[in-house]
């Protein structure tokens, strides 16, 4: 925008240039012509020339002076062409070392209960189970169960697994459930007899405990 206003300018500038010198020239012409009008020896008619031709290299070197600015003004200023610059190179970061995790212990996790009848007659049969879950694809060893003085009071008279003392031996639990039968005569006294079993084996964190409480009643 500012390149068209400058040519614009330029131009008006040269129009009014030519008018003006026009209008000299043509008043200069008449001054001559009225003075020289009626000589006619040769030295008139030099100094004509002569002004004619000063006029023309005049008019010549004002023209010259004016396309020059012109053409400086119009020509385009050149671009500055772009440096490229190089990217920085990244630089390998090494990846980090993997912290070694723990391994779990291998804890089966086991489960248990018991079913046994809340009373029962003095002197009479009754069953109580345990019921051992391993919910776990692992195999428990060493399983026991520790009867807390139970066989005691209430004398077995069939176990399914092997009984020494007041252990009942189990030996493994595998993935599942494991039940542990028994076939007791209640005592022949009449009460309240409360008992903490508790389930141990090999693999775990703590003994897993439950109550058995039977009560006893006279005939």
């Amino acid at each position: 925008m500012s390149l068209d206003l400058a040519v614009i300018g330029v131009v008006f500038a040269i129009i009014l240039l030519i008018i003006f010198f026009s209008a000299v020239v043509l008043y200069l012409s008449f001054r001559i012509k009225e003075t020289f009008r009626k000589e006619t020896h040769k030295g008139a008619t030099v100094v004509k020339v002569a002004f004619l031709i000063g006029i023309l290299f005049l008019a010549g070197g004002v023209f010259y002076f004016f396309a020059n600015t012109f053409s400086n003004i119009a020509a385009p200023s050149a671009t500055p062409t772009p440096t490229a610059t190089s990217s920085p190179t990244p630089t390998p970061t090494s990846s980090p070392t993997p912290t070694p995790t723990s391994t779990p212990s291998q804890n089966p996790l086991l489960t248990f209960s018991i079913s046994a009848p809340d009373q029962v007659a003095m002197n009479s049969g009754l069953s109580v189970s345990f019921t051992i879950n391993n919910p776990t694809d692992l195999t428990a060893n060493n399983v026991y169960i520790e009867t807390d003085g139970l066989f005691s009071d209430f004398i077995v008279q069939s176990s399914s697994h092997e009984i020494s003392g007041s252990v009942i031996n189990i030996g493994q639990a595998s993935s599942g459930i494991t039940i542990v039968n028994l076939e007791v005569i209640s005592p022949t006294r009449a009460r309240t007899y409360t008992n903490t079993i508790t389930l141990n084996y090999q693999e775990m964190s703590n003994p897993l405990t439950e109550t058995l409480t039977i009560y006893v009643r006279g005939s």
